[in-house]
């Protein structure tokens, strides 16, 4: 469910990208670990899009299979772009933590069809009828297998709040809006979770 790209062509690349990267690199590289992402919906459509939680640098996670361990070299760099890339919109913080991994705190608004620069668990899009639909970024079969492979676990929820003057279309989320919580709320265990959810706004 989440966005990659090219991966098993990095591979052999691997060290030199880690020694040579910049913030928006590492911010596209980056994947999801343990976090809650949550959507709240506002009444004319736009978005605030929060997500807290730990993430693994991808490139970094490949290199520590092959090798062992990052570099002392590698290890400064990135931590030296995980300040750049705090500075991004949104970004409340993203501490690097060592061995590719971050602490990370996103809370960005955003009209509808924009999407957070970083960790961008799902999207929230409009078709000319006016129908929203909220999805997950999917990962190719290649991408999947090679993010398994690595070892990396997606432990997570995401939540979505919508406005009085929302009606629900179509959703498969694992529970729904009651006595304890206004959300719909999906348990992400893995790469094959699909949330996903279409409504209107009155």
């Amino acid at each position: 469910m989440f966005k990659g790209s090219n991966i098993m062509q990095v591979t052999h690349l691997v060290r030199a990208v880690i020694v040579a990267a910049t913030s928006t690199v590492l911010t596209g590289c980056l994947v999801p670990e343990k976090f809650n992402a949550s959507v709240t919906v506002r009444p004319d459509g736009a978005y605030t899009y929060k997500y807290q939680g730990t993430a693994v640098h991808m490139l970094a996670a490949m290199e520590i299979k092959k090798s062992g361990s990052l570099s002392a070299k590698a290890e400064s760099q990135l931590k030296a772009d995980a300040e750049k890339a705090a500075k991004a919109p949104g970004v409340k913080k993203l501490t690097y933590q060592g061995s590719g991994r971050y602490e990370v705190s996103v809370d960005r608004d955003l009209k509808v069809g924009q999407r957070a620069e970083v960790l961008s668990i799902v999207s929230l899009t409009t078709s000319r009828d006016g129908v929203y639909t909220l999805s997950a970024s999917q990962l190719k079969e290649k991408e999947r297998a090679e993010l398994m492979g690595l070892g990396i676990k997606v432990d997570g929820t995401v939540e979505v709040t919508l406005p009085a003057n929302a009606k629900v279309l179509t959703q498969n989320a694992s529970s729904t809006p009651g006595l304890f919580s206004k959300s719909y709320s999906w348990k992400v265990n893995g790469y094959d979770a699909k949330p996903a959810m279409t409504f209107t706004l009155n």
